[in-house]
């Protein structure tokens, strides 16, 4: 199966998300390696999972974590991308192994010319920005514009208001560089609901 858009799935955090997303397309699947979060997943338990999965891309999500520990991560699980939950420093991010994706955080407090000129700052320095809100639920008409914007200016994932009903609209008016999902967890072992990301894969699939 190949989709139409490139798409990461984060928070991936057992085998069954993983072999799902492998299977259905899914260009790069992120698991949280920073052990001072929620969710935190150990590199033994990731390379579990990652020897039963092929095609995917492999992401490192971090939060807090410091670079050098980062780059021992990057080796010992052979890491495609990095993915920074909070804003690093230029220098941090240059010492990097593998190239970075940057969430940029969008709320609806942001003053939009300031987050422009900071992924301006970074946009050399980053492959990604993934753009994510907890504010925003949907693409509208009150972030439609700016999204429209990020898009043209920089290589943007749309981590915010994905749905079945919009992910071709999103495509088309916004034209980004790919979007950002969320896994989930088991509801037990082996057995995960899938209807909100089949759903959304259904409408992205290449004809």
């Amino acid at each position: 199966m190949a989709l139409i858009t490139s798409v990461i799935v984060n928070g991936i955090n057992n085998l069954s998300d993983a072999r799902y997303c492998a299977g259905m397309g899914v260009d790069m699947i992120g698991f949280n390696l920073d052990d001072s979060q929620p969710g935190y997943m150990s590199p033994t338990d990731l390379q579990d999972i990652v020897g039963w999965v092929s095609g995917v891309k492999l992401v490192g999500e971090f939060r807090k974590t410091p670079v050098e520990q980062i780059n021992e991560l990057v080796d010992s699980c052979h890491l495609d991308y990095v993915q920074l939950n909070k804003q690093y420093l230029i220098d941090e991010i240059q010492q990097i192994k593998c190239p970075v994706i940057q969430r940029a955080h969008f709320t609806k407090d942001t003053i939009e010319s300031e987050l422009v000129e900071e992924m301006h700052l970074y946009k050399d320095h980053v492959a990604y920005f993934l753009v994510f809100s907890e504010d925003y639920t949907t693409i509208d008409d009150t972030n439609l514009r700016f999204l429209q914007d990020l898009a043209r200016d920089f290589k943007v994932l749309i981590g915010l208001g994905i749905s079945k009903e919009n992910a071709m609209e999103v495509l088309q008016q916004i034209n980004p560089a790919g979007i950002g999902l969320q896994g989930g967890q088991e509801i037990k072992p082996g057995l995960k609901d899938y209807d909100t990301l089949q759903e959304i894969f259904e409408v992205l699939e290449e004809v």
